[in-house]
């Protein structure tokens, strides 16, 4: 595979520098998995089909939905460009993936995995197709994510320029909450690409694969359901030498499961037990970093109590998949080109406590971020 080290090609040109469609362009097939999204799909859907890059199918993977959406989807037309899959259980945003990318055929070279809450506008596609296709290590790009509402001074809020992991094991989206004023206005290398909207190379994601004694494999880990799913690919393409790049030419808005907001009991479970589950498997912390890590998770794990107590119990319970991590750990260290430690010491930051403790607070207090 390839060094892990930072580059200067082709990071160094102007954000933009895409060129035009290549006359035999790369298939993509974008992965769309529903669950109870009737008023975000239409529009999805749309942009999609508004695309100007000719060579794009799209798949659609809904998770039992009840609210409407699957009479949305049986209206539908489906032809060889767009396949629907109906799934008689919640599979989660893991699983549903799985079967999306089971149901390709051969000839997909990238794959965007896309939320039904992202609008995508009508370039997105062939400008992340453009930068994935200019250096054959890169893995993943992601466009800059905004949020659907706009500053107090007018500018555009970030949602996500990418995900960055911190000296305290707490991840968190690039430039998140902050206003676009163009801090971010260049094409950089980054730790990972956020799952609601991402290119990834076929190659890559049949690369990291987990490989089963049955010969099965499993490309996002169906143990953490959703949530934490996309850090947990990150790492392992980074370990196996891929790159991922912020791609800022192109952006799109995400809604963040639009007004209402799903937080609930199940919701925050995954959060709190996935993040402990994929450090179990990919992380290789230094001695002198793990009292930021205990700390921040006693902290975490006080705020689930007080905030949302009925979720605890379920996060706790969760705990009895630690050894399956270890398990998919000793492949990933098997197959690693590039040593857990070695990736973090690449892409960590800094922890920054008081802004954290801030928010933590804020949070525990009942009061809204911001």
């Amino acid at each position: 595979m390839v060094d892990e080290r930072p580059r200067t090609d082709p990071l160094d040109g102007d954000a933009g520098a895409t060129g035009p469609v290549p006359a035999d362009p790369m298939r993509v097939a974008a992965i769309v998995v529903t669950y109870d999204s009737v008023h975000e799909l239409p529009g999805c859907l749309a942009e999609l089909a508004a695309q100007r890059y000719p060579a794009l199918e799209v798949v659609i993977i809904d998770n039992a939905s009840t609210d409407g959406t699957r009479r949305l989807l049986a209206e539908v037309d489906t032809d060889h460009l767009v396949r629907v899959q109906l799934n008689a259980t919640n599979r989660g945003f893991s699983g549903g993936v799985n079967d999306g990318l089971a149901l390709l055929s051969d000839d997909v070279d990238a794959v965007l995995l896309i939320n039904p809450d992202v609008e995508p506008p009508p370039e997105l596609v062939a400008q992340l197709v453009a930068a994935l296709a200019s250096d054959p290590s890169i893995g993943s790009v992601q466009p800059t994510l905004h949020r659907p509402v706009a500053g107090p001074s007018g500018a555009a809020i970030i949602d996500s320029c990418g995900h960055e992991i911190t000296t305290a094991r707490l991840l968190r989206n690039r430039g998140e909450g902050e206003e676009q004023h163009g801090q971010y206005d260049r094409r950089a290398e980054v730790f990972g690409t956020s799952g609601a909207c991402a290119l990834h190379r076929r190659a890559m994601l049949d690369d990291v694969a987990w490989r089963h004694p049955d010969g099965r494999r499993e490309t996002l880990t169906e143990d953490l359901v959703a949530y934490f799913d996309d850090i947990e690919l990150d790492w392992r393409a980074r370990c196996r030498g891929w790159r991922a790049i912020h791609e800022p030419a192109v952006t799109a808005i995400h809604e963040r499961g639009g007004a209402g907001p799903r937080r609930t009991s199940w919701v925050e479970a995954l959060n709190w037990s996935n993040r402990l589950l994929v450090l179990a498997t990919c992380d290789q912390p230094r001695p002198r970093e793990l009292p930021l890590l205990v700390v921040t998770t006693a902290l975490k794990t006080a705020e689930l109590a007080i905030t949302v107590p009925r979720a605890l119990p379920t996060a706790l319970a969760r705990l009895r998949l630690l050894p399956a991590a270890r398990r998919r750990r000793g492949q990933l260290l098997a197959r690693a080109t590039v040593a857990p430690r070695t990736v973090v010491q690449r892409w960590v930051v800094p922890f920054r406590w008081r802004p954290w403790v801030r928010t933590w607070w804020r949070r525990v207090r009942g009061r809204p971020p911001g």
